[in-house]
């Protein structure tokens, strides 16, 4: 199958992806843009390819998203995270795509998905809550901040990204301008 008139084809580093073409209604495309009805696929073997998980994952329906991690040698790296375009219960389709694989002779274990897509930023000392939030956006892009007082003014600032890919790339940003925020200061996931 011809994924290429119906998916748009991106890599990322590490990451193969497969975006639909088709038009999303705008309410369902934020939900999916925060991650909605994300599964977990584990256990893919490191000879698949993303286009043989997608033509399993096909047969439930149309896919919104796959993200295939591969690595340095572009073989599969074991996980993927997949999305639907339809709303459905995801305990029901997990335990379909299940069945798919299984049917396909694939040992890939599906459930839903744990996506880690906060970081938190902490021991900033010498600058205030609005001159990190101002840093904070000229550094990258994120969903939301927090910002949280646990003793007076010290703050802890957990920032949340759409998905664990963003948030894996803001990680490796603030390592590298870390320095900013302080002698102290630390980013944890």
């Amino acid at each position: 199958m011809d994924f290429h008139q119906t998916y748009r084809k991106s890599q990322n580093n590490g990451t193969v992806s497969f975006t639909t073409r088709q038009q999303v209604a705008p309410e369902r495309l934020r939900q999916l843009e925060s991650g909605a009805g994300e599964l977990f696929l584990s256990g893919i073997s490191k000879s698949l390819t993303v286009e043989e998980v997608m033509q399993v994952a096909l047969q439930l329906g149309d896919v919104y998203k796959i993200r295939f991690k591969i690595d340095y040698s572009g073989n599969s790296r074991g996980y993927a995270y997949l999305q639907y375009i339809a709303d459905a219960r995801i305990e029901r389709t997990t335990k379909f795509l299940q069945i798919h694989f299984k049917i396909a002779d694939l040992k890939i274990d599906v459930r839903e998905s744990r996506n880690i897509r906060k970081l938190v930023l902490k021991k900033v000392k010498h600058l205030t809550p609005l001159e990190v939030y101002e840093a904070l956006r000229q550094i990258n892009r994120y969903a939301k901040l927090c910002i949280i007082e646990y003793e007076p003014r010290h703050f802890a600032y957990i920032i949340t990204y759409r998905n664990s890919d963003e948030a894996g790339e803001a990680y490796g940003i603030f390592r590298s301008k870390i320095y900013y925020f302080g002698a102290d200061a630390v980013v944890e996931w």
